[in-house]
């Protein structure tokens, strides 16, 4: 199985321990990181961890989206070709947690994204604000677009790891996608790095027939450098 790219809904989340969450959204301006908070980049807990950052964090965000892949051979499976919180409700929030909120993707490769808007998660007082998006531009490169473009990260894969055992599934039931740490390919804007952790579904399923095609959905946070 072939993957084919990805289609993601990205949110703005930050983190802070001092102040209410309506008391940083209700700025009007995309969350970053609070100052005076140490933000520790997640693990998987297994035998080879993903590079440590060596820049400043500039955002985490949540990924809601699909990964889109073309089946080779029936019977293989799968390789492949979008508010501020307290700590206690950062830790609170799961995958699984995340992906309880509606898709807001479709899996029509010709409009995937639907009009800006802020995510709503189940135990957050307020929207998470909407951010930007996450695809594979016309020459295959993994591509996130923040702000409409005034942040941009033209990426390469440097390293990909097995998500935990215990990641929740997804929607189908699957598994997890691997966590991934992408590089500046060139053409970024203010971005350098980006790290996808905590993921929750996105495997795809075992091939009925060559050529089938599967959109799996699947939710993940991406820290940004």
């Amino acid at each position: 199985m072939q993957f084919q790219g990805a289609f993601v809904f990205l949110s703005a989340l930050a983190i802070t321990t001092a102040s209410p969450v309506h008391r940083r959204c209700d700025s009007g301006h995309i969350p970053g990181p609070a100052n005076g908070v140490t933000y520790v980049l997640p693990s998987t807990g297994g035998p080879t961890p993903l590079p440590a950052p060596d820049t400043p964090l500039k955002h985490i965000v949540v990924g809601h989206g699909v990964q889109n892949y073309t089946c080779t051979a029936p019977g293989e499976k799968g390789a492949q070709a979008p508010g501020a919180l307290s700590s206690s409700k950062w830790n609170n929030l799961t995958s699984k947690v995340l992906r309880t909120t509606s898709q807001p993707i479709s899996t029509d490769p010709s409009s995937p994204f639907p009009a800006p808007a802020d995510l709503s998660v189940s135990g957050v007082y307020k929207p998470i604000p909407f951010i930007g998006h996450h695809y594979f531009d016309a020459n295959g490169v993994p591509t996130f677009s923040l702000h409409d473009n005034a942040e941009l990260l033209k990426a390469q894969k440097i390293l990909g790891i097995p998500a935990p055992s215990t990641a929740d599934k997804g929607l189908t039931n699957e598994g997890a996608v691997d966590w991934l740490y992408l590089s500046d390919k060139g053409g970024s804007v203010g971005l350098t790095k980006v790290y996808r952790v905590l993921t929750s579904g996105g495997s795809p399923s075992v091939c009925g027939a060559a050529g089938e095609k599967q959109s799996v959905p699947y939710t993940t946070t991406y820290w940004f450098y």
